[in-house]
């Protein structure tokens, strides 16, 4: 920015100066500014107008309301003034009076996009659906490619309890913008209630019953993570079992548990199983029935979530993916409906009117640098449990698991293919074996066609020939050379993972050339040395897996075990070249 200096009785050159620290988004400095030129000229409509502008990216919508109203005394055909100050009474929660301002502006312009977008917003906020669809209609009209809009006429007809047109307003969202992932959710979200009804399912108290469930799995049903399961044992099943005496000895006493780690590697598979092992009742709170863009609701959501949790306890109350309600508020700017759910957790954590005693709070993300750090103090997600990618028993317990009802070869070394699958995710590993059982499938159901075609040529009815071609073509077993083939074509998915890590809670290494000589500068992450401490279990692994002979270690490992395992495929298998 050129620095002028302003003339002491030109209210344009302080507007102008204004405007050039709003572009930089000094707000303080520009509305200092714009007091001056306000002051040289009181009827300086366009200072009042940014004036107001730069109070609303403060956050002060009182003061921006007044300036609005000031600048539209002054030119009151202006339809833009009326929505922006409908904006401000809207982040107030003052819906009627933002309704009346965008009554104006489209009474001024009957073709303004914006204000008809956001009094539909305002009227789904006060629950008058019928005539938020008639808005987001509107927008719809005047901009037919705008993905949200259908989004949110969506959302309006599903609040209207229209299923169906909400629905296809999802899915029309979705074919205009296939990123639009809210549209994607709450068109799962509405699918589900549409199958609900079908089956004579309720609304209102049943929908917040059947969001509490006893699942019927344990640790036996997780494979392997022996040393993982000992400790959710200790900090969740426990003192589940035996609230009294937890409490006690302080380890009930209110809180909740993190669990961090790479995705696919079972945090959510484990929580439920130790929901099982406690007996006691369980709290899936999934994104798609907590967030909501209406202004309040995502925070009566949570709120309600809490309150069932209480009504039922002991209870397990399970958030999964927490950063993308409980994510670091000094990262949302312009986000002041997400900050405001960041601040609902908090309170409903350790507020002045929390009873969470017999419930236990947990909640699993795969990014725990996104997660605010005032959920991580104590009284709320104090303890946090480091989920790693599986270990060598683990990974040989998941494949023989994973492999259990499929027809196998009587010989599958699976205490060596543990090794050529080091640093797989689970999820990884049910792909591996998914993926070896497609090739003799894939072999059988090719076969059985053609033997089909073959009989049906020959005279044979088609009922007839397919009995028949069951029968005569082989449907052999999966076998190592299937399983040897799919681990060679399956990388693991976490280096991706590993990497993202590292940039956010690593050290980072930038390697520049300045005259011709190579020059590496080391820099560290944002977090604090008590961040870090909460990580230092991903810490160790992301500095370890950074070393030139881990690489090394590992790649070796698979190599050779490979060479191996088709060394033996070749002699078992009848020649067979993999």
């Amino acid at each position: 920015m050129v620095d002028r200096k302003p003339n002491p009785t030109d209210a344009k050159t302080y507007y102008q100066q204004g405007n050039d620290y709003y572009e930089k988004g000094d707000y303080d400095k520009a509305i200092e500014n714009y007091n001056m030129a306000i002051l040289l000229n009181p009827v300086f409509s366009e200072a009042y107008f940014n004036r107001a502008l730069s109070y609303y990216q403060l956050k002060n919508f009182d003061k921006s309301i007044a300036d609005y109203t000031k600048s539209m005394e002054l030119d009151p055909q202006n339809p833009i003034i009326y929505n922006n100050r409908g904006d401000a009474f809207y982040r107030k929660q003052d819906f009627q009076s933002a309704v009346k301002d965008y009554d104006k502006a489209i009474q001024l312009n009957p073709n303004y996009l914006k204000a008809f977008y956001n009094r539909g917003l305002s009227y789904a906020s006060i629950e008058e659906y019928e005539k938020a669809v008639e808005d987001f209609t509107k927008v719809i009209k005047l901009k037919a490619d705008f993905a949200e809009a259908y989004h949110l006429r969506g959302l309006a007809y599903e609040y209207a309890g229209s299923l169906q047109s909400a629905m296809a307003d999802y899915e029309k969202a979705l074919e205009l913008n296939p990123e639009l992932t809210e549209a994607k959710t709450h068109l799962e979200s509405a699918k589900a209630k549409k199958d609900q009804e079908g089956k004579g399912g309720g609304e209102g108290g049943t929908a917040d019953v059947k969001m509490l469930t006893k699942p019927n799995m344990t640790f036996n049903d997780v494979a392997g993570m022996t040393k993982m399961k000992e400790e959710i044992r200790e900090a969740v099943v426990y003192p589940m079992r035996n609230p009294e005496l937890a409490r006690k000895y302080g380890k009930l006493g209110g809180g909740g548990i993190l669990m961090y780690g790479p995705p696919g590697c079972g945090k959510t598979f484990i929580v439920k199983a130790a929901a099982g092992e406690c007996q006691a009742g369980f709290i899936n709170a999934k994104l798609s029935d907590l967030l909501d863009m209406y202004v309040g609701n995502t925070e009566k959501n949570i709120h309600k979530v809490f309150e069932l949790a209480r009504k039922n306890s002991p209870c397990l109350l399970f958030f999964d993916e927490v950063e993308a309600i409980g994510g670091r508020r000094d990262q949302q700017e312009g986000q002041q409906y997400m900050k405001m759910a960041v601040n609902q957790m908090l309170y409903e954590m350790d507020g002045v009117e929390a009873n969470n005693s017999n419930v236990l709070i947990i909640a699993a993300t795969n990014a725990p640098w996104d997660v605010d750090p005032a959920l991580r103090r104590s009284g709320r997600f104090s303890k946090t449990i480091f989920i790693p990618a599986p270990d060598y028993e683990s990974r040989v317990a998941m494949l023989k698991m994973y492999a259990k009802k499929r027809p196998l070869a009587p010989f599958i070394p699976f205490r060596f293919l543990g090794f050529t699958v080091t640093g797989y995710a689970s999820a990884d590993m049910k792909a591996i074996v998914d993926d070896a059982s497609t090739i003799p499938w894939r072999q059988a159901f090719m076969g059985i066609e053609k033997k089909i075609e073959e009989l049906t040529k020959g005279g044979m009815a088609k009922e007839q020939a397919e009995e028949l071609a069951k029968k005569q073509v082989n449907q052999r077993p999966v076998t190592l050379g299937d399983f040897v083939v799919a681990i060679g074509k399956k990388r693991s998915s976490l280096p991706p993972w590993y990497e993202q890590a590292k940039k956010q809670i690593g050290k980072q290494e930038e390697v520049t050339m300045i005259d011709g000589k190579e020059h590496k500068k080391v820099t560290d992450s944002k977090m604090g040395p008590g961040e870090k401490e909460a990580f230092k279990d991903l810490l160790g692994i992301i500095n370890n897996r950074s070393q030139w002979y881990y690489k090394i270690y590992i790649t070796s490992i698979k190599e050779v075990t490979l060479v191996v395992l088709k060394i033996v495929v070749f002699f078992t298998e009848g020649g067979r070249i993999v």
